[in-house]
């Protein structure tokens, strides 16, 4: 059964002086799911045609994962700290893409991967994507382990996420936390601080490495859920896990900078400029938008 995070969501619905909350765990939402399944975590939001299991994950995947006008207002327990909000400020979490975890990908030619960057913005990485569509803007080489077992590759994973430091250079001050957790993937959600924006982070052993191997790949996706541009927030995160998670010794990972997603880069460093961008992108990443 695989594991999920503390914090329970709620949707709130009010009308005039009175409201109405119907609380619902992220427990029931995957209770269904079988590990050993090899299918993804969790079915469309927006499915109408799915029936028994499928159905009931769909249905609370709505309910529980929507615009975000009902959610809470507490961030995560690791939070830089607790902004109070209202009705009329809610947080701006958006809608759980569907399709996480492992499944069939069209760029693997139907083959069982992690899932593909769909939306074409600087804004998500993956390590499924079309080489000659996604080289330098979302596709990313798999970090890859040696000298330790599958249980042990999945632990440090977990303690890398573990490791990291909310609202390290001023992203991610909302703090974190693991939603599921199994023998072969782990799947963590990032808040930001002032919007309450979340982004879906995943780590999923590469199909078909063996029980008792001592080395293999680590597939992993990061995605903003809204917006076009990221503002560099993505490839700062997995550039501070890949930090983490080398320490532990026995791990090979791929910082992401200007000379490996040059498209990447220029397209974040001009949207950062202006516009709504909460920051000067060019100031705090100069190397990455030097000329």
């Amino acid at each position: 059964m695989p594991r999920v995070g503390r914090r329970s969501r709620g949707l709130l619905l009010a009308t005039g002086a009175s409201a109405v909350v119907l609380l619902a765990s992220t427990s029931l939402l995957l209770a269904s799911r079988s590990p050993s399944s090899g299918s993804a975590w969790l079915a469309p939001p927006s499915s109408s045609s799915a029936s028994g299991r499928r159905g009931a994950i769909a249905a609370a995947t709505a309910a529980l994962f929507g615009t975000g006008a009902g959610d809470s207002a507490m961030a995560f327990d690791n939070a830089v700290k607790q902004i109070k909000r209202d009705l009329n400020n809610p947080k701006r979490k958006g809608l759980q893409p569907s399709g996480l975890g492992l499944d069939a990908r069209n760029d693997l030619d139907g083959q069982t991967g992690i899932k593909e960057c769909t939306e074409k913005a600087p804004n998500c990485f993956s390590t499924t994507g079309n080489p000659g569509l996604d080289a330098g803007y979302h596709l990313i080489e798999p970090w890859t382990w040696s000298g330790k077992s599958r249980e042990a590759a999945i632990g440090d994973v977990v303690n890398m996420i573990k490791a990291y430091p909310p609202g390290q250079g001023g992203i991610d001050g909302g703090g974190f936390e693991i939603e599921v957790q199994d023998s072969d993937c782990v799947y963590v959600q990032f808040e930001s601080l002032r919007r309450g924006y979340l982004d879906d982070v995943e780590f999923c052993i590469q199909p078909g490495t063996a029980a008792d191997a001592s080395s293999g790949n680590l597939l992993l996706r990061s995605s903003s859920r809204q917006g076009y541009y990221d503002y560099g927030t993505n490839a700062q995160r997995l550039n501070k896990l890949s930090e983490i998670i080398s320490s532990f010794g026995g791990w090979k990972t791929n910082k992401i900078d200007k000379s490996t997603h040059p498209t990447y880069w220029a397209l974040n460093c001009d949207g950062g400029e202006g516009r709504k961008a909460p920051f000067s992108v060019k100031d705090r990443y100069p190397n990455e938008c030097k000329a």
